[in-house]
């Protein structure tokens, strides 16, 4: 009696003990293959980020950049926020990426409303809109520098229809440079947000659409009471994205304007660019790279939250 009764008692202690080193083989194995992973995340995005604050908090200029680092703590962020090239510019880029924003989102959801129609009309588009996706961006920030040059198509097109007398250089006044740049900026992106916009459409069941008709509900009503909440989450995401892609723009800036005339046409990561590599004040230039990156960061903690809030539901 007392014998089978340590048995029994022993084999529950073996499971558990099994469980638990299987638990550990688990664990050692995910952390096994994780490693490679985690070591070059550290190495190439947490490393320089470390790098980048302490640069932000330092004096660092072109002759002592590979030498120690003066330690001038918030004088660099102080020295931005007082300058006014840097405030202009600030304000430059929150025009930009609300304009982005606004057209790329409005515009996406045009295009994915037209194009949701399996028909042969929609597929050649949507090729289109894909091969404009995958372009680069230096390629299409060349194409539209010569479109929106002097003697380009877009004024040749202009003055053929009688919109202008005289031709416009687009991107070399400051009234018109920036919101060149931001029309670009909004060509590239919009086959990107009707894609993904027209995706989200797509999964809206028929039932309910059909449940929506039966009810009465217009097509309006059935747009803005039914589909749009049903995609808000999707649209949430979108709209981060887009903000990221519009704040952190580069390429079509350095190809059609390289900021100008003057800083009319710069971003805050641009102008960051600039006072690195042709002022070579490095520090400034770091602590510009420190704002847009909590920006940046704070946005991406978003996009986390909605994700997750999505897979959730």
């Amino acid at each position: 009696m007392t014998t089978s009764t340590s048995r029994v008692r022993v084999r529950p202690a073996r499971r558990a003990n099994g469980a638990l080193l299987a638990h550990l083989r688990r664990g050692a194995i995910a952390l096994l293959f994780g490693a490679p992973g985690a070591a070059l995340l550290l190495l190439m995005s947490v490393y320089p980020m470390v790098v980048l604050v302490q640069m932000s908090l330092s004096d660092v200029t072109l002759s002592d950049i590979l030498t120690s680092w003066p330690w001038n703590a918030f004088a660099n962020f102080r020295y931005i926020f007082d300058s006014s090239t840097f405030q202009e510019v600030a304000a430059q880029t929150v025009i930009f990426v609300v304009v982005v924003l606004v057209a790329t989102m409005l515009a996406g959801f045009i295009v994915a409303l037209v194009l949701r129609s399996p028909r042969g009309f929609s597929l050649v588009t949507s090729t289109t809109l894909v091969l404009v996706w995958v372009m680069p961006p230096v390629i299409v920030g060349s194409l539209w520098r010569f479109l929106l040059s002097s003697n380009g198509a877009v004024n040749s097109l202009l003055l053929a229809l009688r919109i202008e007398r005289e031709p416009t250089a687009f991107l070399a006044l400051p009234g018109t440079a920036l919101g060149a740049i931001a029309a670009v900026t909004v060509w590239v992106g919009i086959p990107f947000a009707s894609l993904v916009i027209k995706s989200a459409i797509l999964d809206v069941s028929e039932e309910v659409l059909d449940a929506a008709r039966v009810d009465g509900a217009n097509s309006w009503e059935t747009l803005t009471r039914i589909v749009i909440p049903m995609i808000r989450s999707t649209l949430l995401i979108l709209a981060v994205l887009t903000v990221v892609g519009a704040f952190k723009a580069f390429d079509l800036i350095y190809t059609m304007t390289k900021g100008g005339p003057g800083t009319k046409s710069a971003t805050i990561p641009f102008l960051g660019y600039v006072t690195a590599f042709q002022s070579y004040q490095f520090g400034n230039a770091a602590a510009m790279s420190a704002v847009a990156m909590a920006f940046i960061l704070i946005l991406a903690v978003l996009y986390i939250v909605v994700t997750r809030k999505e897979e959730k539901g």
